[in-house]
This record gives structure tokens, sequence and C-alpha cells, in this order.
């Protein structure tokens, strides 16, 4: 009866452990399952370097480009640039190449313009499906300095000789000195050469003699905000004939020209250099300040007088600017060409750090010119993701600081006007449960600090229902900030209370099926007993006898006994034992011992002293 207990014992400890080792199994299954998946990403626009202030009725270029990550150049790949509905209409790109242009108009400064730049991939391998790519930029307008209008100068024309080299220039002032310029009407043999300073120049043809009304147009090139502008005169092509004085063509007799003289003087203001003195396009003197140089010319002759535009300086900061025109027409009513020129310095502007675009003003400036500009704030360096750089203040060509962004002083020195920044990095706090993305941007150098109220979150799903949680770890804490930096929340995942219960469900089943299990097997045990064990009686009792009556005696009443001599009873033995003597305490107690122990109720022996039966659960006297 013993061995089957420990047996059952062992089958149920067994499936307790099998349980447990369910569990555990599943505990770290749970516990080691990742999904990392990264989306195929055929190509990518790269967002170029965008200037953080563009000055309106100045020209500008961006050059857009595409970078192909995942798809290979076999086939060949074909790329289409477009801009979306938001890009303002003075904004073009090019579909083929990417390159982005445009001019902001009048009225533009102090506004911004975000939109999307996008490239679609109109071809692709076949397992890098074609779609669009784009960029958001923002373009940030800043003032341009007022400029005169555009006006052709009103110039005396000299006379052209058929078959014979010829030379004019076309002068214009206003707008921002970039000109190109074109003509219409000129006689055969003359054209345009040199359309950036206006110049002239050929050999009318043979036959050309004659009065040519002629239209002179030019074009600010450096602006959108001054539209051309033409100008009419009339150019006479005199005959080759009138070089010989026999030989007119018309009655008449020739008559030689009288002499003019007239001078060409340089001004007090080139304090440094000399210029040099061009008549009619060929180099006649060099001239320094305040000297003078006086030609002969024949009367009823024009001619073109022009100085160097600038003279360069004591220094590579410092040049001297001719004041107006460096082009005098003279003649019989005009014989002076007076030029003057006037000191300039050279004021640069640039940044701190040095990575970020250059402010615009950058140029040559007179003493007592008026300087401004202005610095964007903050500044997003495509290139740099996660850096951010907000202005400080400006440093000055004097050595002067000025917090202003928008600049403006009076020049009296040659420099570098400045702008320095502060450098913000990015930091990033990241965590999954729930989906937290805290961001800001802080002080290079400085410790930032970070700070999540996260509390225990439940598990997804059943583990969840069964009180597992994940809790955070690194919630709080602080980072010096040396450069961009992303903080991952990571988070501990509790299984207390899952393996509990899954444990304490185990252990109520192992219970059940060990009782029941144990309860069949004593009823069966309890019903063997029953039937098959005879209760003996004492070896010492006494055996009555009673003798059997004749058969003649049924139905005869039994003669009544006397009441002097009672019925005696014989036992069955034949010698009548000897009488048991008195044993001792200690010998009564172990023969007692000896003796086996019955349960009442189902005949199953019991140990000495024992409380219950382990068969049937009886309780003992």
């Amino acid at each position: 009866m013993r061995t089957s207990n420990f047996a059952e014992g062992r089958g149920v400890a067994g499936f307790f452990r099998l349980c447990l080792g369910i569990v555990v199994i599943l505990t770290l299954a749970m516990g080691g399952m990742a999904l990392n998946t990264q989306p195929v990403q055929a190509h990518t626009v790269n967002l170029p370097v965008i200037p953080p202030i563009l000055l309106e009725c100045v020209p500008f270029t961006i050059a857009f480009s595409h970078t192909a990550a995942d798809c290979p150049p076999v086939p060949p790949s074909i790329f289409f640039w477009w801009l979306d509905v938001a890009a303002p209409a003075w904004v073009t790109i090019d579909p083929n190449t990417g390159v982005l242009t445009g001019c902001p108009p009048l009225g533009t400064a102090g506004t911004s313009f975000t939109f999307q730049v996008e490239c679609t991939e109109m071809a692709c391998c076949p397992y890098c499906p074609a779609h669009d790519q784009g960029q958001f930029i923002t373009l940030n307008i800043g003032p341009h300095p007022p400029a005169t209008a555009l006006t052709i100068v009103p110039t005396f024309y000299p006379v052209a000789w058929e078959d014979m080299p010829f030379s004019m220039p076309l002068s214009a002032t206003g707008c921002s000195g970039n000109y190109t310029w074109s003509t219409a009407g000129l006689p055969l043999g003359l054209d345009v050469t040199d359309p950036v300073n206006g110049i002239i120049s050929g050999t009318p043809a043979p036959g050309t003699c004659g009065f040519y009304p002629v239209t002179a147009t030019v074009t600010d090139i450096g602006t959108c905000c001054c539209p051309p502008i033409s100008a009419p005169f009339t150019l006479i092509v005199d005959c080759f004939a009138n070089y010989d004085p026999g030989s007119f063509g018309i009655s008449g007799t020739y008559t030689a020209s009288a002499d003019y003289d007239f001078t060409v003087e340089i001004g007090p203001g080139l304090a440094a250099g000399q210029t040099n003195v061009v008549i009619d396009g060929t180099q006649e003197v060099t001239l320094g300040g305040s000297q003078t140089e006086t030609f002969t010319t024949q009367q009823g002759e024009s001619h073109s007088v022009t100085v160097d535009q600038t003279i360069a300086g004591p220094d590579p900061k410092t040049r001297y600017a001719v004041k107006g025109s460096n082009e005098i027409m003279v003649s019989e009513t005009n014989t002076s060409a007076y030029f003057d020129y006037a000191q300039q310095v050279l004021i640069d502007t640039g940044s701190d750090p040095g990575g970020i675009s250059q402010p615009g003003g950058t140029g040559w400036y007179a003493i007592g010119d008026y300087f401004n500009t202005t610095t964007a704030s903050p500044v997003n360096p495509g290139n740099q993701p996660g850096t951010k750089y907000i202005f400080r203040s400006w440093s000055l060509p004097d050595g002067s600081t000025d917090p202003n962004r928008d600049l403006a002083f009076t020049v009296n020195r040659a420099g570098v006007a400045t702008a320095l920044y502060d450098t913000y990095y990015l930091l990033q706090v990241k965590s999954d449960y729930p989906a937290v993305d805290e961001s800001s941007y802080e002080l290079e150098g400085s410790t930032a600090s970070y700070n999540l109220a996260l509390q225990a979150t439940p598990m997804l799903g059943f583990w969840g229902a069964l009180g597992g949680v994940l809790r955070p770890i690194n919630s709080s804490g602080s980072h010096i900030m040396d450069g961009p930096y992303i903080q991952k929340i990571n988070w501990s995942e509790d299984w207390f209370w899952p393996v509990f219960w899954i444990v304490v469900t185990l252990l109520a089943i192992a219970a059940i099926v060990f009782f029941v299990l144990r309860r069949k097997r004593g009823d069966a045990d309890g019903a063997v007993g029953r039937t098959s064990t005879p209760t003996q009686p004492p070896a010492d009792a006494a055996v009555t006898t009673v003798k059997a009556l004749p058969d003649d005696a049924a139905g005869k009443s039994l003669p009544q006994a006397s009441a002097v001599e009672p019925v005696k009873v014989t036992p069955a033995l034949s010698a009548k034992p000897a009488a048991k003597k008195a044993l001792p305490e200690a010998e009564a107690k172990a023969e007692q011992k000896d003796k086996p122990n019955f349960c009442p109720k189902c005949g199953s022996p019991v140990d000495e002293g024992a409380g219950f039966c382990k068969k049937c659960g009886n309780k003992l006297g």
C-alpha cells in the first residue's frame, strides 16, 4: 500500500515540473522576441545648403540632387524634377537637372516661402518600385538697397566712315550696373561686339553712306526689378569719297577743318595709383591724381574719352572708384573731360561658426556710406542634422558689437562684419511604451537634463491580462551636449504576476488531480478489505458447544431445568487451559505492541497510536 502512494506522488510531481518548465520557456520566449523591419527606399532627394537670406530683386540659383540608395544604375533611371503648388510664381526648376532659379520681386522682403521640391523616378530596376521623393525648403526674403532707375545716358555719337574701322560705346546708369546691350537698325558691317560694355564696332560696308535711325536696348541682368529700356539715336555713315579732297561726288570745293584742343584732367580724389586714358578705344596716356593732358583734334570731330572705373589702393581692402561715369564725349562745345575718384574700402561679411552661409552685403563702400544687412536666425544646416545655430551678436570692423540681427552702421574703415552664433544640439528622448518622442535644442557644452513621468504600462494581450507590466529603467538623467544625442528609454519586463498566476493555476490543477486519484484508489482498496479479510476471534476465546436435540424430540417440550442444577457449558477443548499468570507491565506492552491493529471500518492494518486510517480515512479511537 505504501509503495502505491509513493508512485502516485512521483507522477504528480513530474506533471508539476513539466508545467513549470513550459512556463519558464514561454517567459524566456516572450522576453526575447523582437521585430525590426526597415522600409526599402529607392532614392533620396538631397537637400542643398539654402542661403539664409535671399534679397529681393536679386536672382539666385540653388542646385538640387538625388541619391539612388538601393537601385543600381542598371537599367538607368529617369528622374523628373517639379515643384508643388505652394511654390511662388517667380521660382522655377529645370525638370532635367533639378536647378532651382528665381528672383524675388519688390514687396517680398520680410516674408518666407515654404514649398516642396520633388523628384519623380520615372523608371527603375524591377525590385525598386518607381515613386516620388521630396524635400521641403524655406526661402527667406530680405530687403535690397534701393537702386536708381535704369537710364541710357545721352551721348554725342561720332560719325562713321564707310569702309573704315569704327567703334563707339553706349552708356547707362542705375539699377545694379550689370548690363547687357543690344541694338536694332545698324548699317551693314556694324554690330554690338561687346554687349556687356555696350561697344558698337566694325567696318561699315561700302555703299552704306547715309543716316541710320538706331535703337539701343539695355537690360540689367543683376536684378529683376529693373525692366529693359530702349533709346533711339541717329548714326551717320559718311561716304568714303569724302576722304579725297578732289572727289566729293558733288560740286564744290573741299576745305580742311580747323583744329581745336580738349583736355583730360584727373581730380585729386585719386590719392594713389594712376588711371589709363583711352580715346576712341586707344590708350593715349596714363595720369595720376591732379594731372592734366591736352589733345588736339579737328573741328567737327567728337571723341570718346574713358578712364579706368576703379584703381587699386595701397592695400587689398582699399581702392579708388571714379565718381559718376568713366566716359565723357568731347567736342567743340565740350572740350574738357574731368574725372575724379573717391576712396572705397571693402566691407566683408562672415559668420562664426564658418559652416553657416555668409550674410549678404559684402562689397566696396565709400567712407561715410551707409552699410546694412541682415542674417538669419535660427539656421538649420541641411548637411548637419540635429544642429541649429542661433544668432548672438555682430562683430563690427571697428571691434564693437551689435546685438541686432538687422545690422546698420556708417562705414569708416575696411573690415569684416561677422555674425556670431551659438551652437545648439538636438536632444531627443524616445520611448516605445507609450510612444513618446520629446526633443529640445540644448546649448553646446551644457548639461541637459531630462525627466519623463513614465508609469509602468501593462503588456499587450494575454500577458497583460495576467498582470504583466513593463517598467521604465532610465526615464530621467542628464547628458553633456557635445553633439546631437538620442536617449532611448529602456523598459524591463515584469513577469511576476503572470508567473504567479500560472504557477498557482498549475498547482491547483495538480492538487485536484492528486486528490481525485487518491480517493479512487482508497475506495477500491476499502471494498477489497471488507470482502476478503474475515474477522478472526482471539486465540484464547472459549468455544461454547451446544448439543443438538434428537430428531424425535422435535415438537416435544423440553424438560424444565432444575433450579438447583444449572445447565453447564462445556468448552470445546478437552483440557482446561492453565490459568495465565499476570505479566509484568513492560512485557505486557511488548506483547501488545507485537499484536497488529485493524481498522474497524475497512479492516486494513494500522500503526499503533495512529489517529486515522491511511486507507479510508476513518478516525480511530
